[in-house]
């Protein structure tokens, strides 16, 4: 059934996810079937901005799991397909705290720009600013997956910095401005 399911994703050039014996446990290769041999398949796999990351050749019998057109993968293929939108050059991080980011959240309110903010190197939240005093700031939260996920008030002073117009953001914002396409039947 494996190889017949390979040899649809590559008629149909649909975007598929392979787990294999040799991928750690809650991680698969996504990309595109490019070839099959008749004990053997090569996938161009793509990274999570959509971009291109070269050929790997896997053993059909290695296949622990095939997965198509999940949610992710959904997600993933609009992303591969809107890719040449991406400016990787356009990133600014900011490493100031509280009240020193004041003209800065000004900024991205008024623009209503996605932005990262970090409370620690790896604690942080993505979304937009709502609203912000000398205190607190109002955020709404947005999933890596362009999904509305609630807002959130942090202490001003809790803040380290903040990034926005990474490829990381743009890809959110992507996905968010189009998010309605993902809930269609």
């Amino acid at each position: 059934m494996n190889k017949k399911l390979l040899e649809n994703a590559i008629k149909e050039k649909s975007l598929i996810g392979i787990r294999t014996n040799s991928t750690d446990w809650g991680e698969s290769i996504i990309g595109f079937i490019v070839g099959i041999e008749e004990t053997f398949f090569t996938i161009n796999e793509i990274d999570e901005y959509g971009l291109f990351i070269g050929n790997t050749i896997i053993a059909i019998q290695d296949i622990v799991n095939i997965e198509i057109n999940d949610r992710y993968q959904k997600r993933l293929k609009f992303i591969h397909e809107n890719s040449s939108m991406f400016k990787p050059n356009n990133r600014i991080s900011i490493w100031k705290s509280d009240v020193e980011l004041f003209p800065n959240f000004k900024f991205l309110n008024e623009n209503q720009i996605i932005t990262t903010f970090y409370f620690d190197e790896d604690d942080y939240v993505i979304g937009i600013i709502i609203k912000f005093n000398k205190e607190s700031i109002l955020i709404k939260n947005i999933g890596r997956e362009g999904d509305d996920d609630g807002m959130s008030c942090y202490p001003i002073v809790k803040i380290i910095g903040l990034r926005y117009n990474s490829i990381e953001e743009q890809k959110i914002k992507l996905l968010y401005e189009n998010r309605a396409c993902f809930y269609k039947e």
